[in-house]
């Protein structure tokens, strides 16, 4: 790579003033990038390569906690779990979700900076378009995580309520390291449609790097679950078609071999999760987040778990054998004492060795149920089953699934089962499963922990909003908080 040298001292006033001060960002590096390459090497230091989501399923309904495990979990997580008013540990000013995301949003405005005002030789077009397209995805997906953590669920009610501190400039974050403003949530979902929209013009066309990198199919399956959020339900149908007719459907019936071969309790327990049977990994869009074969779920002596309820969802009485109870059955004995120990659930995704695994960010099926559901609230009933039973179909074991009939459903009780099969494919995954519980009416919740004592998250509660970080309560005591 080129690099133009600055001393340190120049370098520190033009380009990285304060910058540890405002969102807990930090530099690049002390080295200014001059072409094409250097700028993509820059953004590819922007994506998240750490948990950014994993922890707010803890919140949610999708876990329990296992008190007969003997280890205890970090006391970090036990804030997540109770719904503690504030997320971060005792002495700790920082909440490294809020610092990630707007990290990712420095690397990505540092881009767009140089970019906006560079014309491209011919020959670096297609690069050029590629990283500034990827640049824009990159930045809306940030502003998406941050406004359906710290901001309430996009609504007719709420288009004016108190969104995020959105600097759309790497150099605002040296004007405004202090006194931020929370700009309205109308206009930071505005701006995450314009740069998606203009991701998806320079990315279209073009080859796909790797599922660590969006491409034109992955901002599409992300404009498709932003449409859905904002209830804008014909674009999202729209957006979903396009990675459906682009992209095909795992089918899990492909495991079976292996399962065959391995026997159902020991399929998972090694060095392959069910990511990695059959052809389960082909429909990922994007990868994100950290390495996934460390989350805090699967281990045998990890007290949170799926929850049975969620494990019920895959183990219906009528419809046939499921795949996908393979991603939360232990198969242990409950007889036995390591059954009982152990309990029905446990997180298989993911291989529990040496297999690198990442998160899901985006997949195929994600956008079948965005359709789905975009369908069932237009009522537009046998719309909807079709995708459902074009996603079940491969996820019921061949010969046993009966397709779902329209007459079978009324318009409530069909959204609801689009809705638990959206849970089922989308659990663990992204986040999802908290930010739908906020979107769906932020109902009522309970968890049993330590000692039997029951923690209640109440319907509407306040505290489906996270809580703004005490390091940028410093940075701008005005701005005005979350209750």
């Amino acid at each position: 790579m080129k690099f133009r040298y600055l001393t340190p001292l120049l370098l520190f006033s033009l380009i990285f003033t304060s910058c540890n001060k405002m969102l807990d960002i930090k530099p690049v590096n002390r080295m200014m990038p001059v072409t094409i390459s250097d700028y993509e090497s820059v953004l590819l230091g922007g994506y998240p390569r750490v948990d950014y989501f994993m922890k707010s399923e803890l919140m949610t309904d999708n876990i329990y906690a296992n008190m007969n495990i003997v280890a205890s979990p970090q006391r970090d997580l036990d804030l997540w779990f109770t719904w503690s008013s504030s997320k971060q540990s005792d002495g700790s000013e920082t909440d490294p979700y809020w610092g990630q995301l707007y990290t990712s949003i420095y690397y990505a405005n540092t881009v767009l900076d140089n970019f906006n005002d560079r014309q491209p030789a011919t020959s670096e077009k297609e690069q050029y378009e590629t990283v500034k397209g990827e640049a824009y995805a990159l930045r809306a997906w940030c502003y998406f995580y941050l406004v359906n953590y710290y901001a309430e669920p996009y609504s007719a009610a709420t288009t004016q309520a108190y969104g995020v501190p959105m600097p759309l400039s790497a150099k605002d974050v040296h004007q405004h390291t202090q006194n931020n403003v929370r700009e309205p949530l109308e206009k930071v979902y505005a701006q995450i449609q314009s740069d998606l929209g203009q991701a998806s013009e320079l990315l279209a066309g073009k080859n796909t790097r790797n599922r660590f990198r969006f491409d034109a199919n992955a901002v599409q399956a992300l404009r498709a679950r932003v449409f859905l959020f904002m209830g804008d339900y014909e674009k999202a149908i729209a957006a979903a078609t396009d990675v459906i007719v682009n992209k095909p459907l795992a089918d899990m019936n492909n495991m079976q071999a292996y399962i065959d071969e391995k026997g159902s309790t020991r399929a998972f327990f090694g060095n392959t999760g069910v990511i990695d049977a059959g052809d389960n990994k082909n429909e990922v869009l994007f990868f994100t987040g950290g390495q996934a074969n460390m989350n805090i779920y699967y281990h045998s002596n990890y007290m949170f778990r799926p929850s049975p309820e969620l494990f019920a969802l895959c183990n219906r009485p009528t419809g046939g054998s499921d795949y996908r109870r393979y991603i939360f059955a232990t198969f242990a004995d409950p007889t036995t004492t390591d059954g009982k120990t152990n309990g029905p659930t446990l997180y298989n995704m993911y291989s529990k060795q040496e297999n690198p695994c990442y998160y899901i960010g985006l997949k195929v099926s994600e956008s079948y149920v965005i359709r789905a559901e975009a369908y069932a609230r237009l009522k537009k009933k046998d719309n909807a089953i079709t995708d459902l039973n074009a996603l079940l179909i491969r996820r019921i074991r061949k010969g046993e699934f009966v397709p779902l009939k329209a007459t079978d459903f009324t318009d409530e009780t069909l959204l609801n089962r689009v809705l638990e099969e959206r849970r089922l494919e989308t659990a663990f995954e992204g986040g999802l499963r908290w930010m739908d519980l906020r979107r769906l009416g932020k109902p009522a919740i309970s968890h049993v922990y330590k000692n039997g004592v029951v923690y209640d998250l109440k319907q509407n509660d306040k505290r489906y909003l996270l809580p703004l970080p005490q390091s940028e309560v410093n940075n701008s005591p005005s701005i005005p908080l979350n209750p």
